[in-house]
């Protein structure tokens, strides 16, 4: 089992290798959503912690679609990642239309190496998200997780599809696996596993004292959410 925890510095990192996270998403800004983090962050982390750091590549806000501008930032920041070591990047990225955007799709997973790839809850913008989620099961064998909450606001609001999607990624394995993600808390997340069965979970501030960004990591939260899918 899989407990990935969203942080946004080397601070947060040793706090979460400290309480046993199995793995974190490295952001900036997340009053934002999630942005790229900083070299600075990312030279700290992947020097310093041994917990695998997934590296948001999102350089805006705005939207999930990115023009020619945003792309070649996008590049860069994800070869500035690779350079620094880190496991991976999370990346996400629509058509004006709302389609999943096959061109820079493929161009990330050509410009990422070996790294990993989690697509992230750019899906649940999509104009029709089960074709979308199609699409990526296309290029599920360079995809390693896909990050999201099967439609809804948060996760426990569509576990009908999230079933459906876990159920079809468990039957290939040569496919992504789905990270449940968005609203995970440790109120919930027993409900979510004993109904789901899924092998990753990703929270933000469900794992935060007060479930406030600006507090720390709150491990009595990590140990009842680790307890919860053991």
């Amino acid at each position: 089992m899989v407990l990935e925890v969203i942080v946004e510095n080397i601070r947060e990192a040793s706090e979460a290798e400290h309480f046993g996270v199995d793995r974190l998403e490295v952001v900036s800004a997340i009053s934002e959503g999630g942005l790229t983090p900083s070299y600075g962050v990312i030279k700290q982390i992947t020097q310093d912690i041994k917990v695998p750091a997934m590296v948001m590549i999102r350089p805006h806000s705005h939207s999930f679609h990115y023009d020619a501008y945003d792309i070649a930032i996008m590049q860069e920041d994800i070869l500035m990642a690779q350079e620094l070591g880190a496991s991976g990047i999370v990346f996400g990225a629509l058509t004006k239309a709302g389609e999943i955007d096959r061109d820079l799709l493929e161009n990330v997973i050509d410009w990422k190496g070996d790294m990993d790839l989690t697509f992230h809850r750019a899906i649940e913008s999509a104009q029709d998200i089960d074709k979308a989620y199609a699409v990526l099961r296309e290029y599920g064998n360079n995809i390693t997780q896909v990050l999201t909450s099967g439609g809804g606001a948060k996760a426990t609001d569509t576990i009908d599809r999230l079933k459906k999607w876990i159920a079809d990624s468990q039957a290939d394995m040569t496919s992504f696996e789905i990270l449940v993600g968005s609203g995970v808390t440790p109120d919930n997340i027993g409900l979510l596993h004993e109904t789901l069965h899924n092998t990753q979970y990703h929270v933000g501030g469900g794992a935060r004292v007060d479930g406030d960004f600006s507090k720390g990591l709150d491990v009595a939260k990590i140990r009842a959410l680790q307890e919860a899918i053991k």
